[in-house]
């Protein structure tokens, strides 16, 4: 298969049901630094239930640097993120890893390892210490790696792949571990045009269909409009607005956060805001 598949993954886990009131995963007051750097200082933010949201702004805001801290791969200096009440600071990381699922930017692969072997490691939180891979364990890493267009490779080493073929294997690999929060960092970087949108429709349709919240960083600002929900726009840190991108994307905002001369029209095919610069 030459491009991500989203017309046969179905994901058996509903997702967990939480009160009107409480979102399942919020950041509260996070101070995050990175090498040492302070990146952000009092960022709180409540990632919406079974909706898809994109987190935009310039390069260095702070986007990746909040999505590590959403999951506990960054701790916070000050500051919490909460797991349906709970600090995910003091969660066992197997717990944590079977509800929030990340795609990092630039994952790295040991040596050697196949695709199929890498991606069955996304079943890890579903075993226990001492149990093999299951036929059902087995069958969701071949549905995850058909989903994301990589079947063809399951034998080969990931090492010796193409970069846009090594991210599809990585998605791969968060999809296989069937997490009802999926955080992704940039997850279209090194695939053509095709691909993202393939993956994009994909993360809609988990997100529609299989009712998975979904957290993306994305840089194309068009792409952003037409697949998210919901964005959060960032800037030298901090979280400066959020909604709903016909709500939120205008000529100033755009101005604003990126220095970009540009007009919003309306996108012929999705109806959504289309950025076009002068």
């Amino acid at each position: 298969m030459n491009a991500i598949s989203h017309s046969r993954i179905a994901p058996n886990q509903q997702p967990t049901e939480v009160t009107a009131s409480a979102p399942r995963l919020q950041a509260q007051e996070l101070s995050l630094s990175y090498a040492g750097k302070p990146v952000s200082s009092d960022v709180s933010l409540d990632i919406k239930d079974g909706k898809f949201s994109v987190i935009i702004g310039p390069n260095g805001c702070g986007k990746s640097t909040l999505l590590r801290g959403l999951c506990n791969l960054l701790p916070p200096s000050t500051g919490q993120v909460l797991l349906d009440g709970h600090n995910i600071a003091r969660l066992p990381p197997r717990k944590l890893a079977k509800e929030v699922g990340l795609l990092p930017q630039s994952a790295q692969a040991p040596p050697g390892i196949t695709v199929v072997d890498l991606v069955a490691r996304g079943r890890y939180p579903h075993q226990g210490p001492f149990r093999q891979q299951s036929v059902e364990d087995e069958r969701i890493v071949a549905m995850s790696m058909d989903a994301a267009g990589v079947s063809d490779l399951a034998h080969h080493e990931v090492e010796t792949l193409s970069g846009g073929q090594r991210q599809r294997v990585w998605i791969a690999l968060v999809l296989a571990q069937e997490t009802p929060i999926l955080l992704l960092d940039e997850p279209t970087t090194y695939l053509d045009i095709a691909h993202q949108l393939d993956l994009l429709s994909l993360l809609r349709k988990l997100n529609r269909e299989g009712g998975r919240t979904i957290v993306a960083v994305l840089h194309d600002l068009n792409q952003a409009c037409r697949y998210a929900d919901h964005l959060v726009v960032m800037k030298d840190g901090e979280i400066i607005t959020e909604g709903s991108p016909a709500a939120l994307m205008t000529s100033a905002l755009l101005q604003q956060v990126f220095g970009l001369d540009a007009v919003i029209i309306n996108d012929p095919v999705s109806h959504t805001p289309l950025i076009v610069p002068r």
